[in-house]
């Protein structure tokens, strides 16, 4: 399960390589509001669909547990909502609409809800290959790349799953470009973190090249977005 210390300890040891002053009381609380989601939807997971992050979500709601969940949160968060109002907060927060009130309440109910599924879901099938950019399981588009033993992997920003995309060079995510002079590498001298670029399909995405960098999941996408000072870098697109 999660570490909340290991989750700060990382920040404070890695916040430099991320470009940005980061708020660690601000990270702290979130943090802590999703450790306790986790540990107590854990809790009830024996009676609960675990086939599906889908599944896992519509039964929550059903029984009521996520109203709950995102009613708690946004007490915490100093916005209190009526349990009654949930539901229609969650719609605004997958509609995107973050002004809504209870909309952030709910993406970090529903972010939680998410991990805890990954995890689950990595100690059943471990890291799967997958080439794409988008998380085998909750659907978000990662930008985020890493080295770790001789393979390359994808790190969902959302739910913190880790998928293989290709083992001994890389592999562009987006097209499966495979030829080592048409992806470009932009990076410090140090090699920490960069970003890469495929010639092929013109994507772009950020990789943490230092395999000593020891951190979670969820953490790792923060660290990498250091690799976005490289972006004038990168060949104008017609």
């Amino acid at each position: 399960m999660n570490n909340l210390e290991e989750f700060i300890s990382s920040l404070r040891k890695y916040g430099h390589l991320t470009g940005f002053k980061l708020d660690i009381e601000t990270a702290r609380k979130i943090e802590e509001i999703q450790l306790n989601i986790i540990n107590d939807v854990n809790n009830k997971l024996t009676n609960l669909n675990l086939d599906d992050l889908n599944k896992l979500i519509s039964e929550l709601s059903q029984n009521g547990t996520m109203q709950t969940l995102i009613k708690e949160v946004s007490k915490a968060l100093g916005e209190e909502i009526d349990i009654n109002n949930a539901d229609e907060a969650f719609k605004e927060a997958l509609e995107g609409n973050m002004n809504f009130k209870g909309a952030k309440a709910s993406l970090i109910a529903l972010q939680a809800v998410s991990r805890l599924y990954a995890e689950k879901y990595k100690e059943k099938n471990g890291e799967i290959l997958n080439l794409t950019p988008y998380c085998p399981i909750c659907g978000s588009e990662s930008k985020t790349m890493i080295k770790a033993n001789n393979e390359y992997k994808m790190v969902c920003h959302f739910c913190g799953y880790i998928w293989k995309v290709s083992e001994k060079k890389i592999v562009c995510p987006y097209c499966g470009n495979n030829e080592e002079f048409s992806l470009g590498i932009f990076s410090d001298k140090e090699g920490r973190v960069g970003l890469v670029y495929c010639q092929n399909c013109k994507s772009s995405w950020r990789i943490i090249l230092d395999e000593s960098i020891k951190a979670p999941s969820i953490v790792l996408p923060l660290i990498a977005l250091g690799g976005e000072k490289f972006k004038g870098a990168l060949p104008i697109s017609d």
